[in-house]
């Protein structure tokens, strides 16, 4: 359980990263929502980390039950349930911002905040969801947390590699689509492979 803590924490930090940047390039690189964002990042990542170690400070007083499912800690402390809480406050914070520049900035609104805004919306609504969901079943029921934790650090993952693909495929520009310079990409990787 704790490898997996630590997991999803690096993959938040990593996403947050990509997403904070994505902000910055709405705000068109301003460094006042740059040092914010950092600040924020940096925040969120000692708050996590602090999480993490006050629960590893404290797990060797607690119980190991064996379940069908693996073993657990059984009473595993309040203090835990609240790991996902950063991400939480952060996330719709980074949401509203976008929101802010695309909905209430129309004058200065370019067409690559537009396309930013829409593609990160549905990142900002299915991870929010998630982490609610793991935070109220760790709080509430700890044995069920299993359920969860795969999906903690696989949607980021895939969700923010949705990001970028597109993100690359808005850029990569012409009538091409982006699945086929993809394997363009493969193909010259794999003939280079077997020189």
């Amino acid at each position: 359980m704790l490898c997996n803590n630590i997991i999803a924490l690096l993959m938040t930090i990593s996403v947050q990263t990509i997403l904070q940047l994505r902000v910055w390039a709405i705000y068109n690189r301003s460094r006042r929502v740059l040092s914010w964002m950092i600040a924020l990042n940096i925040i969120e990542i000692a708050a996590m980390a602090l999480l993490i170690g006050l629960t590893i400070a404290r797990v060797e007083r607690f119980p190991v039950v064996s379940t069908p499912a693996g073993c657990l800690f059984e009473g595993l402390a309040p203090l835990s349930a609240i790991f996902w809480t950063p991400a939480l406050i952060l996330e719709p914070i980074i949401c509203i911002l976008v929101l802010k520049k695309v909905f209430l900035d129309r004058q200065q609104r370019s067409e690559l905040a537009t396309f930013l805004a829409c593609d990160s919306l549905l990142y900002f609504l299915i991870i929010f969801m998630e982490l609610v969901g793991s935070t109220i079943v760790w709080a509430r029921y700890p044995s069920y947390i299993d359920l969860f934790m795969p999906w903690s650090v696989a949607l980021p993952s895939l969700l923010c590699n949705r990001l970028l693909l597109n993100m690359r495929g808005r850029f990569a520009g012409g009538s091409e689509p982006v699945h086929s310079s993809l394997l363009i990409e493969l193909a010259t990787l794999r003939s280079s492979g077997d020189s």
